[in-house]
């Protein structure tokens, strides 16, 4: 004895229905991978062909119109200079915007500056700006080696290195997309001289007027993103 089972057309109906709906699942998710595959790889094929570069940056000058250390409780320093930066961007497929731009002054790995803002800017294509800081420090407590450098500096090297420093954040534009911000840092060696009358007899706590220092123009400074 045998047992006959038989699907009714509405069964099977109900079942093709499922397969079907089942296949057009997978076709959705097989051309929505293979779609973002793609997308993918069109994106590291535009990264490898316009790689950006980083921005190069060059000291052109700066000057020291004041340099005073002050020995109260505390080793203060007072200071004001002057600086110009050319940035330049050596990109020519590739824009950048730079944002919350701030400038200081380092002397002996301790800052004798307050941070400058400088305003936001947008940078075509191999194109090159001009940067001016003003940076000045009041009363900026310092390690009794600073005063002790100074001195040195002044009296023995008759030159002072300077270490003016820029850093933002940074967005790069390809056509109309832009990425996200990426943080900057520039460095800038200053070697600058000290006249003889500059140090007023080696003593740096008179160095307070005039132009007492100037860089050497066209100095590179070094850049990491």
């Amino acid at each position: 004895m045998s047992l006959r089972v038989e699907n009714s057309p509405k069964h099977c109906a109900r079942r093709g229905f499922h397969i079907e709906a089942l296949l057009k699942k997978r076709r959705f998710v097989y051309g929505f991978l293979t779609i973002l595959s793609l997308m993918l790889f069109l994106v590291f094929i535009a990264w490898l062909v316009l790689h950006p570069s980083k921005p190069e940056f060059y000291l052109k000058d700066a000057s020291v119109y004041e340099l005073t250390l002050s020995p109260q409780r505390q080793l203060v320093i007072n200071s004001s200079i002057q600086a110009t930066l050319l940035s330049r961007n050596p990109n020519a497929r590739v824009g950048v915007y730079y944002d919350a731009l701030r400038a200081y002054a380092v002397y002996r790995d301790q800052q004798i500056t307050a941070e400058s803002p400088l305003p936001p800017f947008y940078q075509g294509h191999e194109d090159a700006n001009l940067l001016s800081a003003s940076l000045r420090g009041t009363g900026v407590p310092v390690a009794p080696s600073v005063g002790y450098g100074v001195g040195r500096d002044v009296q023995v090297a008759g030159r002072m290195l300077l270490l003016l420093k820029l850093d933002g954040q940074l967005r790069w534009k390809v056509g109309s997309w832009v990425s996200g911000r990426y943080r900057f840092d520039v460095r800038c060696d200053a070697v600058v001289g000290v006249p003889p009358a500059a140090g007023g007899a080696g003593d740096p706590s008179s160095m307070s007027s005039g132009v007492l220092l100037g860089s050497v123009q066209g100095s590179q400074c070094s850049t990491s993103v």
